[in-house]
């Protein structure tokens, strides 16, 4: 990965009874989006049925000059690119970082059944959690 490189990181929470369950309803997500799922985590100890599914691509835009304005940018075209209903975003941007929350469950839930909402971040530069953790190697992994 290029330092001028951005990765989006969108963490999805949605109702499930299991990680089965909630990686397979962020399906519609994942292809429109055209990322992969890097891990799935129950949430159950804070709120019955909850788990946070992750999952990860490349953005199409680079930080080569204003890195602010990239990273801000990268967040706003993928909420865009969901459809409609879904508007510009306010978004945070301390660089390296910078990040929106989607928490309208019924516009939502047309892309993932069951959310309740959804983190989109864009992290310039090295993978944001270290060598290799951008892909998911988890053995409970449905086929």
């Amino acid at each position: 990965m290029d330092e001028d490189d951005l990765v989006l990181l969108i963490t999805v929470v949605v109702e499930a009874a299991d990680e089965q369950q909630a990686r397979a309803a962020c399906d519609a997500l994942i292809s429109r989006a055209g990322a992969q799922i890097v891990d799935a985590r129950d949430c159950s100890d804070e709120e019955p049925g909850c788990w946070a599914v992750v999952i990860t691509r490349p953005s199409t835009e680079k930080a080569t000059h204003n890195v602010s304005a990239a990273l801000a940018r990268a967040v706003r075209t993928f909420v865009r690119g969901l459809g409609e209903g879904f508007s510009t975003p306010r978004v945070a941007c301390e660089p390296p970082t910078a990040w929106t929350v989607l928490d309208e469950p019924e516009l939502i839930n047309g892309l993932v059944p069951g959310a309740e909402r959804v983190l989109v971040e864009v992290w310039a530069g090295d993978d944001p959690f270290g060598a290799g953790t951008l892909r998911d190697n988890s053995p409970s992994k449905p086929s």
